[in-house]
Order: structure tokens, then C-alpha cells, then sequence
């Protein structure tokens, strides 16, 4: 099973803090302390069960004794063959970012300089600071969907490093429409986050990211939340970015632009879950999770 170990890690920017928080045993991946209550405490390893179960009910004033047999339980998951793990050169720091605090991811590998951006959702001069004294060079900023809250600073993040950017064209929609989006929400729209015209890349199903020249994810459309949502797959990290179409016991909203119940389920149950019960989970907005603990207590998929 997956968990994640409780290692504590973090460091200082001048007058700007990254945030401090856990590390993963196959990636080194930085996420802010108080999203980080899958710790130690949560160990979703199953435990070996008794051979026998006896339960008391008191059903209608009627007292019963239950007794199940160990070949009566069924249990989610097995037990997986301790495998060696390769250990990946990757950095995943996790910067909540903008108003509504977003999952921006900072990407690169420990021996390259070269960076990627997973929705930086505002902030511009912290996420400029972190980047700079990272000493990192931004290519790309990857885009899991077009809401105003996860593209705050794109258009500033472009002017500044130069970077392409990455977005699914079924979301050109939303991209043209920030400032209707922002009014929507009651927020007056900052005229420094103007986005340009188009993206540079129009990404589809089954793409790959590459980073120094080499594929490191692989584009997965996850429809529901808006119509060209995707996720982020990071196949040797076990990684799966996959912005607001899923939260750890929740799932993303439905009723806005482009937006169908059904399809989001869909695009969990059958393109998310997939991908096996120690993925971690790293969602668009609060805590990471994992898919063997969402199967079990996410009751929204269904």
C-alpha cells in the first residue's frame, strides 16, 4: 500500500518561505505543512486480520451474535510484493498560490536547472522569487484547466522567463473569458494578470511533457470539471497531478462553465483510479491523497 513517510523538509528565500513540509520515498516532493495530514499517523497498509470476527448487534431490541469467518471479509487491496524502488532525480515543490490557494507545482530535476510550472495560480512575484533563487530556468507552464484561479500568473510568469505555455483547446472557452469568470465569483479582474492571446501548445490525450529532453508525464484528458481538464501522470514518481477533478474525500465542482457530473465520475473511476491504489494524489486545491485511500472513503464517485 501507499503512504506517505512523515520527513519534514523546507528551507528559506530571503524574506519568502517555501513551504515547509513531506517528502515522498521516490520523489522528492515539498508540500505546505498544514495540507500534510496524511503523515505518519495515516498509514493505509491493511493489517493482518484474527481468522475470526464476532459481532454484537441489538437490532429491534433483538440482541445477535455475528460471526464472520476470515474467508467472509473481503478486503479493498493486497498486500503488493516489496519491490526496490529507483529513486527519481524529480523535485516536486507545492506552493499554495493565488486567492483561493491553488497547488502550484515547481518541477525539475536535482542535477538540471530547467523547470516546469503546474498551475501557477497567482502570487507572481513569490512563485518569480522561489524560481530565481532556485537558480532554475522556466520552459513550460502546464495547465490543468482555464478557471481564473489557476492562471493568475501566467501571463507575468511568460513575459518574465520567456516560457511556452500548455493548455487543452476544449478550454480555449474559459481562457478567453477571465475577466466574466472573476465578476462570476464577485472579484474585480487585475488587469497584470491578462493572459496572451493563446496558449502555445494545444495538448490532447496520451501527450508527453518532457523535461531535459526526456518524457517525464503523460497527458490525461479528465473531463467534468471543465471540458478540458486534464491531469499530469508521472509514471517512475507514481505521481498524478490532477487539478480540480479530484480532492481527497471530494471531487471537483460541477455546475460552472462546461462543467457535467457524470463525466467528472467517469473521468475518475475509469482514467484516474486506473492508475493503481499507490498513486499519490496531488489535487488542485488542499491536501495530497492517494487512490487506494480515495476508493475506499471518497463517497462522491460513485
Amino acid at each position: 500500500m501507499f503512504s506517505i513517510p512523515a520527513k519534514l523538509v523546507g528551507s528559506k528565500l530571503s524574506n519568502t518561505i517555501i513551504p515547509t513540509g513531506i517528502a515522498l520515498k521516490s520523489c522528492n516532493l515539498l508540500t505546505n505543512l498544514k495540507y500534510s495530514s496524511l503523515s505518519k499517523n495515516n498509514n493505509y497498509q491493511l493489517q493482518r486480520s484474527p481468522s475470526h470476527y464476532s459481532i454484537k448487534t441489538n437490532v429491534f431490541g433483538i440482541k445477535n451474535n455475528i460471526n464472520l469467518n476470515k474467508s467472509s471479509i473481503r478486503f479493498y487491496t493486497e498486500k503488493p510484493e516489496k519491490k526496490e524502488k529507483k529513486q527519481s532525480d524529480l523535485r516536486i515543490q507545492i506552493i499554495p498560490a493565488g486567492l483561493l490557494s491553488v497547488n502550484c507545482c515547481i518541477i525539475n530535476e536535482n542535477k538540471s536547472k530547467d523547470a516546469l510550472i503546474v498551475d501557477p495560480g497567482g502570487d507572481f512575484e513569490i512563485l518569480k522569487n522561489i524560481i530565481e533563487k532556485n537558480k532554475l530556468e522556466l520552459k513550460s507552464i502546464l495547465l490543468t484547466h482555464a478557471h481564473f484561479d489557476h492562471v493568475g500568473a501566467v501571463g507575468q510568469l511568460k513575459k518574465a522567463f520567456n516560457c511556452k505555455v500548455y493548455l487543452h483547446e476544449q478550454d480555449m472557452y474559459l481562457w478567453n473569458n477571465l475577466e466574466e469568470q472573476a465578476k462570476a465569483f464577485g472579484l474585480k479582474y487585475n488587469e497584470k494578470e491578462k493572459l496572451p492571446d493563446k496558449p502555445d501548445v494545444f495538448i490532447k490525450e496520451n501527450d508527453e511533457i518532457m523535461l531535459n529532453g526526456k518524457a517525464i508525464a503523460k497527458v490525461i484528458h479528465t473531463p467534468g470539471h471543465s471540458l478540458g481538464s486534464v491531469s499530469y501522470y508521472f509514471p517512475e514518481e507514481k505521481i498524478a497531478i490532477v487539478g480540480d477533478t479530484l480532492f481527497k474525500e471530494s471531487v471537483g465542482r460541477s455546475d460552472l462553465w462546461g462543467g457535467n457530473g457524470t463525466q467528472l465520475r467517469i473521468s475518475i473511476r475509469d482514467k484516474i483510479y486506473p492508475l493503481g491504489d499507490d498513486v499519490c494524489i496531488i489535487p488542485g486545491h488542499g491536501p495530497i491523497t492517494n487512490i487506494a485511500y480515495e476508493k475506499v472513503e471518497n463517497f462522491n464517485v460513485f
